[in-house]
């Protein structure tokens, strides 16, 4: 059994946010974005670059339904981005992608190429684009595994299949819309908060088996390559080796469950005791619910320098603790990133939704159905989080549509986080 200590997870869907590289000129990033717009145009497509550049760049919702194309490479560019930014810092000695993500890390330890990585990614979504049924969707439920499976055998659709284990109470359902409705609405008659997922595809399901076939195809000549460092893949449920087929991995990840919460609890169990996301798609979280005991960091962006944030896990006696933040630039770094972390997480575990649902550019009363009474429920958690006092009676709080413009705000009125 080889030693663990320190995980890199590579985000999948939820890992794309506007102007996620916004202020970072390093040539490895810029390299990382130069090659995804190369790609995209051997493709006949725009670059994405411009996404993980611009703040103002359009949210994942809206590429969902106007460009899921562009939102796939910028999915890639952003877990490849963020790899790169982590290795600035720390080496590890297991990589894991989540979903999607498992490109990413495939490409990042040499067994693909970043051309040929980006140019899998484009292969995929094509395949995706032209076979994939438009019915299909996703739903997140507070449930283990094994309870959702129950709820997908009640409904007794060939389609729909339990598609990730994230955690302990954390079960994504993929397959028809008419049936991942059902299961929504069996949930809700047992008290089991549901979350519809803003998913492009029903990824994970046996609806995506004439995609999956189509993908298979079109990459039979893309090469593989020895790797360079540890690869767990969620779906394979182990190791990958040279000798592996990772292309008809990849191929088989569309219609397979991921097993996420099973990967970080073996790679647990081997030793790893240091989990950095690279990025932010909230996979932090679900390691902790998992393994509540380890050291869990994640790399953000900053309006003017890259940092990695504060550990937020528990550490037990004998898990060591990771080397401290570092500050990649000497200016003081933009708090609000942090804050926003801080506020999803807080809002996932109040309102029982999955962290990667809780988006900074999500709207509090549409996309999340937070009510005006519920609204001033949830203020008073983050005035007891942030020390606001009085401060957070002001109508300026009640009035901010979105996590992200309450992060902006706690910034400019908390003395310390300045």
């Amino acid at each position: 059994m080889m030693a663990v200590e320190t995980v890199f997870l590579l985000p999948g869907q939820g890992g794309y946010t506007p102007g996620l590289f916004a202020g970072d000129d390093s040539p490895e990033v810029a390299e990382v974005l130069d090659t995804a717009d190369r790609i995209a145009a051997e493709f006949g497509r725009g670059g994405v670059s411009h996404l993980l550049r611009q703040p103002d760049a359009p949210p994942a919702a809206d590429l969902v339904r106007a460009d899921s194309f562009a939102l796939q490479l910028a999915v890639f560019a952003a877990a490849v981005g963020g790899f790169r930014i982590a290795e600035r810092q720390d080496t590890p000695d297991v990589v894991v992608g989540h979903s999607m993500g498992e490109i990413a890390a495939l490409t990042v330890t040499g067994a693909f190429t970043p051309a040929d990585g980006a140019r899998l990614v484009c292969h995929r979504s094509e395949a995706l684009l032209a076979h994939c049924p438009s019915d299909g969707g996703m739903v997140a439920l507070e449930l283990p595994a094994a309870r959702a499976a129950h709820l997908v055998g009640a409904v007794a659709d060939r389609g729909l299949a339990v598609a990730v284990s994230n955690a302990p109470r954390q079960t994504v359902v993929s397959g028809p819309d008419e049936a991942v409705e059902v299961v929504a609405r069996l949930a809700g008659a047992l008290g089991v908060q549901a979350t519809r997922l803003n998913a492009p595809f029903p990824f994970h399901s046996p609806m995506l088996a004439i995609a999956a076939h189509a993908f298979g195809e079109a990459i039979t000549g893309i090469r593989q390559h020895p790797l360079r460092a540890a690869v767990y893949s969620p779906v394979a449920g182990g190791y990958v080796q040279d000798d592996s087929d990772l292309k008809a991995l990849l191929v088989r990840q569309l219609t397979t469950s991921v097993g996420f919460m099973a990967a970080v609890r073996e790679l647990h169990a081997d030793g790893a005791r240091r989990f950095v996301e690279c990025g932010r798609a909230g996979l932090s979280g679900l390691v902790r619910r998992s393994v509540p005991e380890v050291d869990t960091t994640s790399t953000v962006r900053t309006s003017r320098s890259t940092v990695t944030a504060a550990p937020v896990g528990t550490l037990t006696d004998s898990a060591p603790a990771g080397p401290a933040p570092v500050v990649e630039s000497a200016p003081a770094a933009d708090p609000a990133p942090l804050v926003l972390d801080e506020l999803r997480e807080l809002y996932a575990s109040a309102l029982g939704y999955p962290v990667e649902v809780i988006t900074g550019d999500a709207d509090l009363e549409a996309d999340l159905g937070i009510d005006s009474l519920k609204r001033a429920e949830m203020l008073g958690k983050v005035s007891a989080r942030f020390g606001l006092g009085e401060s957070a009676v002001d109508g300026r709080f009640v009035a901010q549509p979105t996590l992200a413009d309450l992060a902006d705000l706690i910034t400019a009125v908390r003395p310390s986080a300045r």
